[in-house]
């Protein structure tokens, strides 16, 4: 089962590594082909300020050797995201891929919102994770259905998530087909690390305040308790970044669905008022 999944799926799903403007890669995230010549990832990819380019790259069957891959400015990239009617953020990023590079790259094909969702059948992910350059496929099943306070369907997912697996595609294993988005921001682990560093950081502040007002024997302890603090930053990063999520949540693609509709009626409508 997971073989074929393999084979029908692995060439679709892409790597998205963010550079900064030296050169430095900052995070890397998981994408999908869809509908010709859009990629679907996690809203993640609103957050990352520091970038100044991304690049794109597909995979052959081996799941390491590259079969495609573009770089572009992040300024291009944000050009490229399609937006919805009333132009308000939404909870998964659609960009036009539509480079020459990608042409021979095939598509997935989404679960038709019609379609039901059993809770307790297998799926598989594929995705990326943490700075390996190699695609991975990894088997679970859906756990449960839930609604967020927007009203916005999420699957629950019982499978091994790391960072990296963000933006990566749900796939029910027995027809190949695209169920759900791998959310980054909705794993408790993400709102935990993120509330450390509010800790730390506002220790920091605080401290910064007071350095070079205290020295006991020529030792500014407050230096002391900054270099400490940064240490505590540095380690509980390390600690997030390998950390291994039994549980995930994932958007329901229903809402990719929702979005193209709105595009090719936005697209008619452009068409029909040209003179």
């Amino acid at each position: 089962m997971y073989h074929t999944v393999w084979k029908r799926c692995q060439n679709a799903v892409c790597q998205l590594n963010f550079y900064s403007s030296s050169g430095i890669k900052i995070i890397s995230m998981t994408g999908f082909k869809v509908n010709d010549h859009f990629l679907i990832t996690d809203d993640y990819i609103y957050k990352i300020y520091k970038a100044s380019e991304v690049c794109i790259r597909f995979l052959k069957d081996d799941g390491f050797t590259e079969e495609a891959s573009v770089k572009i400015p992040m300024s291009e990239l944000k050009q490229r995201i399609i937006r919805n009617f009333e132009n308000k953020r939404i909870p998964f990023a659609a960009i036009n891929i539509d480079f020459d590079e990608f042409k021979k790259i095939k598509s997935l094909k989404l679960k038709q919102p019609s379609e039901e969702i059993n809770i307790g059948q297998p799926i598989a992910l594929l995705g990326y994770q943490l700075d390996r350059e190699n695609l991975a496929i990894k088997q679970g099943i859906i756990s449960s259905v839930f609604f967020d306070t927007n009203g916005l369907r999420y699957l629950q997912i019982d499978s091994s998530i790391k960072q990296g697996n963000s933006g990566c595609p749900v796939i029910d294993a027995e027809t190949c087909e695209v169920i759900g988005i791998i959310g980054h921001r909705l794993a408790t682990v993400t709102q935990s690390h993120k509330r450390i560093k509010q800790i730390i950081n506002n220790n920091l502040a605080i401290l910064k305040k007071s350095q070079g007002k205290f020295n006991v024997e020529d030792i500014d302890p407050i230096q002391v308790l900054i270099a400490n603090q940064n240490q505590i930053k540095h380690i509980s990063n390390e600690i997030y970044k390998t950390a291994n999520m039994s549980i995930g949540n994932a958007l329901d693609i229903k809402y990719v669905h929702d979005l193209f509709e709105e595009f090719i009626d936005a697209e008619v409508l452009q068409f029909s008022e040209k003179p």
